[in-house]
């Protein structure tokens, strides 16, 4: 557990470390108040941060695209080889080494640098093939040893999820899903903000383009998930900053709509709290995946354990599982079995959404997210989340107690 904290609270502090990083970046291309602006739209956001310190690929390559963008953004004022030159890397290491998919953010900033006279093709295409083969070449050495098989793992990915379509069978979303749901509950105030950007400020087209590029083409995939398009919520909050900027070069000009960006932001730190709030019990899986391993009521001795889905979609996962190999305890999580069929294949404790299951008993039950309720004689925390019986525990009925 200490190590697993060590770890993610390093994955944390890489993430703040690229992110103001990237801020300054910002600020040295558009000026203090933009950078300043960058800072406090992120910090009026929830999903980012709340996923800072997971160790998923796609925080580990938000903290190279971080970087990857600061130097591009940077260099459309610096005009300098370095900064370009850093940013072709940082992305191209990315996408290479880390998510496939953010080569889609790596073509709308190539187009650009092209365009804007910041790289030549000749150049481009020859800094881009050497770190692209270099970056190919050191994964596939690594990763190919540590799978035991030869191995490009985004290659395999990209393989999987576009050649033959398969992402689709962990479930499907509309085409508009990004567009409709992800970016306005991620984004926030920060969304409208940055889609006004493009008529009122033009530096901010080319960061647009990157961005909406990436999620437009993304969307094809049918199967949609919120990390897929973190690479481009920093690009966002650098567009819907230089709005807030314009308004607040404006406020005595027209103070109403400093009063209406305000009560945005406000509204959007507001909403931070509640998804706080709401997040603090969506992992009923996580929480009954502890107790079965350190309350000795709930499992008095070590045994098999079967997993169902939405426990494994709740919080259960390999770092929660006994770390020693002769502990005692053993994990399944084969599917399709039926509630009947559970004691027949011998496990000692489940972790399922079934109520009830023939030849167990229930040993502990974890509550999940069922909504939020107004409550006005708590106040001022007048909004209270809702709990309901998530996932079950039971116990074989034969074990011995």
């Amino acid at each position: 557990a200490a190590a697993r904290g060590a770890a993610r609270g390093a994955l944390g502090v890489a993430l703040a470390r690229s992110h103001a990083k990237f801020r300054g970046d910002v600020k040295y291309a558009f000026g203090d108040v933009v950078g300043a602006l960058v800072a406090i739209v992120s910090l009026c956001e929830f999903h980012m941060w709340f996923y800072a310190s997971r160790p998923l690929m796609n925080v580990f390559a938000l903290a190279a695209t971080l970087r990857g963008c600061g130097a591009w953004i940077r260099s459309t004022r610096s005009r300098e080889r370095t900064d370009v030159r850093e940013a072709v890397i940082y992305i191209t290491v990315a996408t290479f080494l880390l998510r496939c998919d953010v080569v889609l953010l790596l073509a709308p900033m190539g187009l650009h640098m092209l365009a804007s006279g910041l790289i030549s093709a000749p150049r481009a295409v020859g800094l881009g093939s050497v770190v692209a083969l270099l970056t190919i070449a050191t994964s596939t050495l690594v990763d190919s040893w540590f799978w035991g098989r030869l191995v490009w793992p985004e290659g395999a990915v990209l393989y999987f999820n576009t050649a033959l379509n398969k992402s689709s069978e962990w479930g499907t979303s509309p085409w508009h899903w990004y567009f409709s749901s992800a970016l306005p509950k991620s984004l926030l105030c920060a969304y409208p903000l940055a889609l006004m950007s493009v008529f009122i400020e033009r530096r901010a087209r080319p960061i647009m383009f990157a961005a909406l590029f990436y999620v437009g083409m993304y969307s094809f995939l049918p199967h949609k998930e919120l990390r897929f398009i973190f690479p481009t919520l920093p690009l966002f909050n650098v567009a819907a900053a230089t709005t807030l900027s314009r308004v607040w070069n404006n406020r005595r000009k027209r103070p109403l709509v400093a009063v209406i960006a305000a009560g945005l932001l406000f509204t959007s730190l507001a909403l931070v709290c509640v998804f706080t709030a709401a997040s603090s019990v969506n992992y009923p899986g996580g929480v009954a995946f502890h107790r079965l391993h350190h309350d000795a009521n709930v499992a008095p001795r070590p045994g098999s354990v079967h997993v169902d889905v939405p426990a494994a979609m709740t919080g259960v996962s390999r770092f929660g599982e006994a770390a020693s190999a002769s502990s005692g305890w053993s994990y399944s999580k084969t599917e399709g079995l039926s509630v009947s069929a559970f004691a027949d294949h011998g496990f000692d404790y489940l972790l399922n959404a079934h109520e009830h299951v023939p030849g167990y008993e229930v040993a502990f039950v974890a509550d999940g997210y069922a909504g939020l309720a107004v409550d006005v004689k708590s106040a001022p925390s007048v909004l209270r989340v809702k709990t309901k019986p998530e996932i079950y525990v039971h116990r074989r009925a034969s074990l011995e107690h």
